[in-house]
């Protein structure tokens, strides 16, 4: 439970049993998960993405990533061409992980202790903190099991000035007759901004319903309005004593003022923008235009008949794919307009590391907003999210929103996997795995000592400011050093990674060389991340 911990740090926090620690998964197929210190190779390692299938135009614009969201936020932090991309960049977080309610899903498992799914959600969210714009906003859906929990965590990660509101979505459409005490008919949103002083959000559109209570019962020339309380609930210095055109003097009810002075007031007369009434002896009211309207404010309260509700989201799935086993827990597309909508601009880029169905890229594509969404299970992106975008991209796709905004298909997305640790185990000790050699290790070293990676160049494999890499797959000798030297230019550094070392070259002392033996200099990088 939450306790003030005043001793350690002065502020209010929640606490859990190892807090201090960070959770990995240790065995996929098991579903096991282990603690380990925050700095562990398992934690810090930055995995490649291996492309398996691009689709349509621009498809570098919008990616899809299979496996571990840990893994993939950490590549998109670390490895530079993907850093540079989206680090600070990303405008929308929206994020609908497993609520924790102790149930199994037929798509994933959603029964973990509080301790494990509080570290599992905020290690996640301390990454995708980095990749979130200073404008950008984070919107995490969750029900009424961790939300009082999370709601804490957060505050400790965008510190409680961040808070930006709580959303009420109304999710079912009628009380569930199987609940016990009370039916829940409603998720939360839990909303959070990099930085609320430069935090802009967009209004919603006019609704219908809105724009009919708009009249015009004196034939204005500037067309339909509605009128609007003259008084407010203070008293002020705005008491003064108004008469109607029918000659009806009016003061302010007891308790209350006028809400503008004398001379507004007579401004607003002649400018016919005072409804006296068809008689012309009310309490004045000031008229407002459907002209002059502007979007209206989003509320904390969104109901059913707005964005949809599960049932809804279930349909949307069922049409997309009839003979398929349908995806448990989907949200309306119609919701996830809403969200968009309100927290990004065409072509900013959003972001969901629980991908589930895809439902967040695809009201993305079709709002014309990039994306990255994040899933782990393969079966899930295989059946549906990778066939459904598809089907956005082509413009089969008509699902709720698509008439709205008149989707007709465009775009398209790479599909990546994040690949196997470069790393094995053998009696104890941590080596490079086969499958890492053969061509792949430049790459993979010089990801994880966060040089930009430069394939095209004959002798070295990465760059960081004034130093480069040399990455060498075999022993390192005093002619390859020398060689590399005299490859290079004189005002220029040099790391030189090596499998193996020359034990001779450990008695030399090169000024402008730094030699490291795999996975040895990897790991203390690693340690003192």
């Amino acid at each position: 439970m939450a306790q003030n911990n005043s001793k350690l740090s002065g502020k209010l926090e929640l606490n859990w049993v190892n807090k201090n620690k960070t959770l990995i998964v240790s065995d996929y197929e098991k579903v096991k998960y282990e603690w380990v210190e925050p700095n562990d190779y398992r934690v810090s390692e930055v995995r490649l993405f291996k492309e398996i299938e691009q689709a349509g135009e621009n498809s570098s614009d919008n990616l899809i990533i299979c496996g571990d969201s840990l893994h993939a936020l950490t590549s998109l932090t670390k490895i530079p061409e993907y850093r540079k991309k989206y680090v600070n960049k990303v405008k929308l977080i929206y994020i609908d992980p497993p609520f924790n309610t102790g149930q199994m899903f037929a798509n994933y498992d959603d029964q973990l202790e509080h301790s494990v799914w509080l570290t599992m959600m905020r290690d996640r969210v301390l990454k995708a903190y980095e990749l979130l714009s200073d404008d950008g906003s984070l919107w995490v859906h969750l029900d009424d099991i961790e939300l009082y929990h999370f709601k804490l965590v957060l505050d400790e990660i965008f510190g409680k000035d961040n808070f930006v509101a709580n959303v009420v979505w109304q999710k079912n459409y009628s009380p569930k007759g199987l609940s016990k005490f009370i039916s829940f008919s409603h998720d939360n949103l839990l909303i959070f901004a990099k930085d609320k002083e430069k935090l802009d959000f967009n209004r919603l559109p006019r609704s219908a319903k809105m724009d009919k209570a708009y009249k015009n019962p004196d034939n204005d020339p500037r067309g339909p309005w509605v009128s609007n309380d003259l008084t407010i609930g203070t008293i002020t210095k705005n008491r003064y004593s108004i008469t109607t055109p029918s000659g009806r003097e009016i003061s302010p009810p007891a308790g209350r003022s006028w809400r503008i002075n004398k001379e507004r007031f007579e401004e607003l007369v002649g400018e016919n923008r005072i409804w006296w009434g068809k008689k012309e002896d009310i309490v004045p009211r000031i008229k407002f235009f459907l002209s002059e309207a502007s979007e209206r404010m989003p509320t904390t309260w969104w109901p059913f008949e707005e964005v949809g509700h599960n049932d809804e989201a279930k349909k949307e799935i069922l049409e997309l794919f009839p003979n398929k086993e349908p995806f448990e827990t989907p949200k309306p597309e119609r919701l996830l307009q809403r969200i968009i909508q309100i927290a990004t601009n065409e072509g900013d880029i959003v972001l969901d590391y629980f991908a589930g169905s895809g439902t967040t890229a695809a009201v993305a594509q079709k709002l014309k907003r990039k994306w990255v969404i994040m899933e782990k299970n393969e079966d899930t992106i295989n059946n549906f999210v990778v066939p459904r975008l598809k089907k956005v991209v082509s413009g089969e796709d008509k699902g709720r929103i698509s008439e709205k905004v008149n989707w007709n298909g465009g775009g398209g997305f790479t599909y990546y996997q994040v690949e196997k640790s470069m790393f094995e185990i053998h009696a104890g000790i941590i080596c490079i795995a086969e499958h890492s050699l053969n061509g792949k290790l430049a790459k993979l070293v010089a990801t994880q000592l966060e040089y930009d990676y430069q394939p095209d160049n004959e002798h070295f494999c990465g760059k960081k400011g004034d130093v480069l890499l040399a990455v060498v797959e075999g022993m390192l000798t005093e002619g390859l050093v020398n060689f590399l030297l005299n490859s290079m230019d004189e005002d220029k550094f040099l790391e030189i990674a090596a499998l193996s070392v020359d034990p001779d070259l450990e008695r030399k002392n090169y000024n402008s060389v730094k030699i490291g033996k795999i996975p040895v200099n990897i790991l203390r990088h690693y340690a003192r991340i």
